[in-house]
């Protein structure tokens, strides 16, 4: 009744706000959520004015659905209806990747799932190698709130995108060539060593796994920043995909689950049962799942829980113990032996029970009704970093990790043999969900509506959607006379949580990457082509201009020489020897030019004294014989 009272003080004053959980949310929430509404748990107001503190981001539905308007937001919300939410632009999705899902029957007010994709380039920034596209798909299960789910959906792509950057250098595809020779070791980047350089191998899938894992530790950390500006987030799992260099790596902290659904060829049609009249289903018998994550629950993570108790005991304060027991102990069995084991003990072992054993195990119940601290139904994820304890009180965030479990496939590994026409079956078809599909559906019924609905559309677009689509159907269930969902197969019950479901056809991608790498290996084999036409070209030009620096030299010393020697003639016929006062012959400074080099030689002056001489009386001799015979002929006349 109080709660009530305060629902509808808090509508009054902030009317656009969601309500309250109730009470029967609480039931609910108890049986097929993640853990119990406590009264902690309520609207944080602002410490000015009593104002609620705003959310981060504000409700909506994955963008590829395209709800916009309010209208729409609430009628994927009716809970009577439960209507099956899918694209209404398959374009939207990469690979015709499907996606569906369906609100809750009334455990919490608005779908509290959510799903992203991303895709991006890690681009060389000095462009030396070619970029490296991925591809990311993530789906987080909220509780008790959608701020973490809604928070994880918004932001942790680029978290992811920022670690991928961090080691960029060595996840860009290289010259094989030029990264074995020595040459182009010294123009790797100082500050971030190639791993020729390191005291240990690290490879690209070490590289990438720990970019997962540190994201998700960031992602985690953020939503732990944003608690004191912003409302209180709650929580959310988180299970992301990641597609890049033909590899296909998923990472996983909670409970919601992926599936590889694969099928072997199909064999010749067998032979029927005559005596019942019944045919083998080859379909069925050729699926089967491969799972690529492991749920993260109190039941499944036992050991680590009690670990930490133990190791840590004030963090149970004196509410819990770090035991557990083959028989839950009572008072009455006070002084009696008990079976139990305790931390990271495999096996049993009998104690007296005192009265620390009556306090309650840090993990109570089994399978999907285990609960940590008897509040949290899961053990991994993002948020709930002001969740406490239902009666005590205790922080049940040292307990809690983001920590992924991150699995990872090569996909150039797989053989498939085209004639078999059966890539989805070879490459397999992801399945990524929330606990409302696994809390009904088992892996291998999964696998078989998989391949079934495809086989119904063998060539339609969106026949993952479709996928997608019957998946959520077939967990959803119908409602009876009753008001009670009920699976259609069956008379059991249906889920009751949200429903969101991603179907990725992985055949697709790797057809896309080996594109990616034919046209990678022509741009290098167009690049090594430019490189050697580019040292052709430079060393035609550095031959071209020594031969053209040599003639010109040649020239400028053909030129000098005629110039020389022509001088010198001139000189030596226009002028004469100087002498000296005494009649001795002065020495004079003779250059000579040579095609090669030039050579100065000081001679001594008498040799050119001697040939000037010579030439003078040669010129006297003439000019007397000029002057005999004009006389000679004056005599005659």
């Amino acid at each position: 009744m109080f709660s009530n009272f305060k629902e509808r003080i808090i509508s009054a004053i902030a009317p656009d706000l969601p309500p309250l959980p109730g009470n029967s949310e609480r039931a609910i929430g108890a049986g097929s959520g993640h853990h119990h509404n406590s009264t902690h748990q309520r609207l944080r107001f602002a410490a000015s004015g009593g104002q609620p503190m705003p959310d981060k981001f504000p409700y909506a539905r994955p963008p590829f659905l395209q709800l916009l308007t309010q209208d729409e937001l609430r009628a994927s919300a009716d809970h009577n209806v439960r209507p099956i939410i899918v694209p209404r632009d398959i374009n939207l999705l990469p690979w015709g990747t499907g996606y569906a899902e369906c609100v809750n029957s009334g455990k919490s007010e608005w779908n509290e799932d959510q799903g992203a994709f991303c895709r991006q380039v890690l681009s060389d920034p000095e462009h030396k190698h070619p970029d490296l596209p991925y591809t990311y798909f993530g789906i987080f299960d909220g509780h008790a709130g959608y701020g973490a789910a809604l928070a994880a959906s918004h932001q942790f792509h680029h978290i992811l995108h920022e670690k991928l950057v961090d080691c960029l250098e060595l996840l860009l595809p290289r010259d094989a060539d030029a990264t074995n020779s020595g040459g182009d070791r010294n123009k790797l980047n100082p500050t971030f060593p190639h791993p020729i350089y390191f005291q240990r191998r690290v490879t690209k899938d070490e590289l990438i796994i720990g970019a997962l894992e540190s994201a998700f530790f960031n992602m985690d950390s953020l939503i732990a920043q944003d608690s004191d500006r912003y409302r209180d987030a709650g929580g959310c799992t988180a299970c992301v995909s990641l597609f890049i260099d033909g590899k296909m790596y998923v990472a996983n902290a909670g409970d919601s689950r992926a599936v590889l659904c694969q099928r072997r060829a199909t064999p010749e049609r067998p032979q029927a049962n005559t005596d019942s009249g019944i045919e083998p289903d080859r379909l069925e018998a050729s699926c089967y799942p491969v799972p690529f994550s492991a749920d993260h629950t109190p039941e499944t993570e036992r050991e680590r829980l009690l670990n930490v108790a133990r190791l840590k005991p004030h963090l149970m304060g004196k509410h819990y113990v770090a035991m557990e027991y083959a028989k839950r102990p009572h008072i009455k069995d006070m002084g009696q032996r008990i079976l139990c084991r305790q931390g990271t003990m495999r096996g049993w072992t009998y104690k007296t029970l005192t009265m620390e054993d009556l306090c309650m195990p840090v993990v109570n119940g089994e399978g999907k009704r285990s609960r940590l601290l008897g509040t949290l139904g899961v053990t991994r994820g993002f948020g709930d970093h002001e969740l406490l304890a239902i009666n005590t009180g205790i922080q049940i965030k040292p307990f809690l990790t983001p920590h992924p479990d991150v699995r990872q496939r090569d996909l150039t590994q797989v053989v498939s043999i085209p004639d078999e026409d059966n890539r989805d079956g070879d490459y397999g078809v992801l399945v990524m969900a929330t606990d409302g599909l696994w809390d009904v559906s088992e892996n291998d019924a999964v696998s078989r509506t998989v391949f079934q609905t495809l086989s119904k559309y063998p060539t339609e677009k969106h026949r993952y959607t479709m996928v997608a689509q019957e998946l959520v159907a077939r967990a959803r269930g119908k409602i009876n006379d009753s008001g009670h969902w009920r699976l259609a197969d069956s008379k059991a019950a249906a889920t009751v949580d949200d429903i969101s479901v991603i179907v990725i056809p992985v055949c697709q991608y790797y057809k896309e990457h080996v594109e990616w790498t034919q046209n990678y290996k022509r741009d290098l084999e167009h690049r090594r082509r430019q490189a050697q036409a580019n040292m052709a070209q430079e060393a035609v030009n550095v031959l071209n201009g020594v031969f053209a620096e040599e003639a010109h030299v040649v020239e400028e010393e053909e030129e000098g020489e005629v110039v020389v020697h022509e001088a010198a003639r001139i000189s030596h016929i226009q002028t004469e020897v100087p002498r000296r006062v005494d009649g001795t012959l002065e020495e004079t400074l003779v250059v000579e030019l040579t095609p090669s080099l030039e050579h100065v030689h000081i001679q001594n002056a008498d040799s050119a004294a001697v040939e000037s001489r010579k030439e003078n009386d040669k010129d006297k001799e003439a000019s007397t014989t000029r002057q005999q015979k004009g006389r000679k002929g004056k005599g005659k006349h």
